[in-house]
């Protein structure tokens, strides 16, 4: 939300209604006239009529059991020239679930994107916090990339 001002237009996107909900609310109680919203799940269907020059991901890749298909899919809706912005958790060998991957090595993740097409590719950990991954200690990366 703290971009609106940034972008003629932007779009929310979950597989969540309830999230989508949760936005809905927010563009009606602050009266946001360059925002929509869009139910849609990205792991089953790629979506060739959305066109993007930003697409921003907060702990979003996660919990996206096919992260090189989903990195794909980012990928062809991306304008030339578009960036792909990632901001997740490192890698975690002390997290341990069937829900979501336990983070992310950032070397792998661009090796993977590479292999996609994605150049000028940045990534950097940022953060450090106490018991912020499923109650452990962990780091958080941000990850420019672009088409």
């Amino acid at each position: 939300m703290n971009f609106l001002n940034d972008f003629n237009s932007m779009l929310f996107l979950d597989t969540s209604q309830n999230m989508i909900n949760q936005i809905k609310q927010k563009i009606s109680d602050f009266n946001i006239q360059n925002v929509d919203t869009l139910c849609f799940d990205f792991e089953k269907l790629g979506l060739t009529a959305l066109h993007a020059d930003y697409v921003f991901m907060a702990q979003v890749l996660l919990h996206i059991s096919d992260v090189e298909l989903i990195l794909s899919r980012l990928y062809d809706i991306l304008n030339v020239g578009g960036h792909l912005l990632i901001v997740d958790f490192n890698k975690n060998d002390k997290v341990v679930s069937d829900m979501v991957h336990n983070g992310f090595d950032q070397e792998e993740l661009n090796y993977i994107m590479t292999k996609i097409g994605y150049k000028d590719i940045q990534s950097k950990t940022f953060y450090t916090g106490n018991q912020i991954f499923m109650g452990h200690d962990a780091s958080m990366f941000i990850l420019d990339s672009q088409k």
